[in-house]
């Protein structure tokens, strides 16, 4: 007699301080074509998806709540897309499961905190790659459900021992197909939680069922490029090229692999593999300008930097970083016209206006510069480097109180900040209080043993208190280290260190 496929559902909610628990119940009742292990597969499929259908409906009924800040592209998602995606960023836990030979029956939670999840469909849907993963995922999963439906009912009706045996193949290879990319989402939430190892193991379950799964080879390849085995994640993103010749991604990803590796050369390969592949991959062309410029050549950088901005008008940091290469060139005034486009962009760009101020200090407008340096510390009150080049603006300016007082801002902030008690020695020596001087310098040789530019300077300091002895002693010790003034000092007064 044949056994009849039964669908026993059950729904809890339950509120609490971390959000709403969301608790499904699926009861399968399994054909005369299922195993525990296909019984399960269909069950645990059956309800992650009652329990990702009622997250879409949760999430999206929220985004009316004034409460709740929403971003415009994650507000635009229907409650199918959320459900989609949520399946990359939520995790579902069983909390119970049986079998007895016929039925299978599975109890399973998802626990979701709408702002946390908000900001996480925020975060994967500006992840194209991830975005398109997930559909696909879901759409496998679609087709695998329906090839089962398909094949039980032809199965209830051969008859032909052999053509039973081909389609119970057929079928388990189906259910199998279900466990892949169960696997696989689960691998993609280990990731997201930063469970890398985890995530590893997941998509090599991936990998185990189906050997040319070349999303799981992909992303094992980021997961081990996280833990820092950028050779086993270049192996992976190989893999996944190896089967998908077109994967831009896997080249791009690889690129960044070679590149936290030092081999510039390949990983400039990678880049424009990427690029061949898909000509308008702003990101390409962007990291290609930053390791032209850590080769040194400049006018690379700044074609693929300016090819990048063609792509995206709105590039930020493509303008900000073909500032930087312009500004290694000397051609300041170039620079400051990127950074301030950089700025245009995106005015909470820092970084921006503290280079800017670097290349106004060098064309020497050392007002400009301060401004520049006020701008990048009300963005980032916290940056002591900004403190320490703004004291060193005033320097230049001869105001040595500002200098000492953004000197000791730094310091305030970063207690071994060796440079910034240097320069504030300088400042307090340029004011003629050598004792204050000798002491901040004596503070940044303490932090570092063998900083030669305080010894020197210190050595200066005690000159002009007439204590030659100190002076001459401190020179020895700076020229020792290798500090070049200090050797040519004591050269021309014929003292051998």
């Amino acid at each position: 007699m044949k056994r009849i496929c039964i669908i026993i559902v059950s729904i809890f909610v339950l509120s609490n301080l971390y959000g709403k628990t969301f608790i499904r119940e699926y009861t399968y009742n399994a054909s005369e074509a299922d195993s525990k292990i296909t019984s399960r597969a269909i069950a645990l499929e059956q309800v992650k998806r009652l329990l990702l259908e009622e997250i879409g409906v949760y999430i999206s009924s929220s985004f009316e709540m004034e409460t709740i800040e929403v971003n415009d592209k994650v507000k635009e998602l229907t409650a199918q897309q959320i459900e989609v995606l949520s399946a990359g960023i939520t995790e579902t836990k069983i909390i119970e499961e049986q079998w007895n030979g016929e039925t299978y029956y599975i109890k399973a939670e998802i626990t979701a905190d709408k702002v946390d999840v908000i900001k996480r469909l925020d975060k994967i849907i500006d992840d194209k790659e991830k975005t398109k993963q997930l559909e696909e995922s879901k759409r496998k999963t679609d087709e695998a459900l329906a090839q089962i439906d398909k094949l039980k009912q032809e199965l209830e009706n051969i008859q032909s021992e052999n053509e039973k045996l081909e389609l119970q193949k057929e079928y388990n290879i189906s259910s199998n197909q279900l466990s892949a990319e169960d696997w696989f989402r689960k691998g993609l939430i280990a990731s997201e939680l930063e469970d890398y190892e985890n995530a590893i193991f997941y998509f090599q379950k991936v990998i185990n069922i189906n050997p040319e799964h070349f999303p799981s080879y992909y992303y094992m390849g980021i997961a081990y490029g996280e833990k820092g085995n950028y050779d086993r994640a270049i192996e992976c993103y190989q893999k996944a090229i190896n089967i998908l010749p077109i994967f831009v991604e896997a080249y791009y990803n690889m690129g960044n692999a070679y590149a936290l590796k030092g081999n510039y050369d390949k990983e400039i390969e990678c880049y424009q593999k990427a690029i061949n592949i898909n000509p308008e991959y702003a990101y390409a062309y962007y990291n290609m300008g930053s390791t032209y410029g850590r080769k040194g050549d400049y006018d690379k950088a700044i074609e693929c930097y300016q090819k990048a901005i063609n792509i995206n008008p709105d590039y930020a940091e493509a303008y900000y970083n073909m500032g930087n290469a312009y500004g290694f060139k000397g051609n300041y005034d170039k620079s400051i016209k990127c950074f301030k486009k950089a700025i245009n962009i995106n005015p909470d760009l820092a970084e921006a206006y503290y280079n800017m101020g670097y290349a106004y200090g060098f064309k020497g407008n050392y007002y400009k510069a301060i401004e520049c340096y006020q701008k990048a510390i009300n963005i980032n009150p916290d940056d002591s480097k900004v403190y320490y080049v703004m004291g060193n603006a005033y320097v230049s300016k001869g105001n040595y109180d500002k200098a000492i007082e953004c000197f000791q801002k730094a310091i305030n902030i970063n207690p071994d900040y060796a440079d910034a008690y240097c320069n504030m020695g300088v400042a307090y020596r340029e004011k003629g209080k050598y004792d204050k001087a000798i002491e901040s310098f004596q503070k940044a040789i303490n932090i570092n043993p063998d900083y030669a530019g305080s010894y020197y300077n210190m050595g200066i300091a005690y000159a002009s208190k007439n204590n030659y002895d100190k002076a001459i002693e401190c020179c020895k010790i700076a020229a020792r280290l290798g500090f070049k003034t200090a050797q040519d000092f004591l050269r021309k007064n014929g003292i051998s260190w």
